[in-house]
């Protein structure tokens, strides 16, 4: 019971850490995320296309990867030992907006 108690303090802690709502700017969550710790991450190098390349011309290096056709972004960040994965939805950079997030680590991914 006290395991279980602890994991949702845990959780109920990130969630109130975590100054973003679907729907909102991903430029305005961004900076928000950054005033309040969370540290843009990127375990993964990725070759950038389409939308990522604009976001990595930008100085955004956290984007896991932009999609193509129906698009989405994922974003990486930490503060502490603690993950924050973002995802948006929108085509251009100033139409990004906020749709899911997560407490989730991302894995690391291996060579081929």
């Amino acid at each position: 019971m006290a395991c279980i108690l602890l994991c949702c303090v845990s959780v109920l802690a990130n969630a109130t850490d975590v100054p973003i709502k679907k729907g909102m700017s991903f430029l305005n969550a961004r900076k928000a995320l950054i005033k309040h710790g969370w540290k843009p991450s990127l375990l993964n190098e990725m070759q950038p296309v389409g939308t990522a390349v604009i976001l990595k011309n930008m100085g955004i290096s956290e984007a896991e990867r932009c999609t193509q056709g129906v698009q989405y972004c994922e974003f990486n960040y930490k503060k502490n030992k603690e993950c924050l994965g973002v995802t948006t939805t929108g085509e251009e950079v100033k139409d990004l907006i906020i749709d899911t997030w997560d407490f989730k680590c991302p894995q690391k991914k291996l060579e081929d």
